[in-house]
């Protein structure tokens, strides 16, 4: 999980990277007047006001396109956190194969699993386990 988790915010810092050098090429563009050097286009007055609405949209919309990326990666974290359990015999659903709780468990977390009582059928079935005893 740590691994996606680095993964997840590279890809939102190079996102947000991106927008951010649109927003920079914007500026120089304008500055340096790109048409005209390169083209041969007639030249244009600097305009930084026009510039700062136009790059100032772009950061707007970087900003939301990387807002709902990461709800989109949230959302993507907490669905592969589901276990898939067969409604009938409890096995869980791996990749295709259906494998019992504590196989799923030693397969995926390499743990292993041992038994216990909840303290609420330690009241109800306990005594009948402390009786053959």
């Amino acid at each position: 999980m740590r691994i996606q988790s680095r993964a997840v915010h590279e890809a939102l810092l190079l996102e947000a990277l991106g927008f951010i050098f649109v927003a920079l090429l914007i500026w120089v563009n304008s500055y340096l007047d790109v048409p005209h050097m390169v083209l041969g286009a007639p030249s244009t007055p600097w305009r930084p006001v026009e510039v700062a609405i136009e790059s100032g949209f772009v950061l707007l919309l970087g900003a939301a396109v990387t807002g709902v990326s990461w709800l989109t990666f949230r959302r993507l974290a907490y669905l592969e956190s589901l276990l898939i359990l067969c409604a009938g015999c409890q096995r869980v659903g791996d990749e295709g194969r259906w494998l019992g709780f504590e196989d799923f468990m030693e397969s995926r977390d390499r743990m292993s699993t041992t038994h216990g009582m909840c303290p609420e059928c330690q009241t109800t079935l306990g005594p009948a386990f402390w009786r053959k005893e």
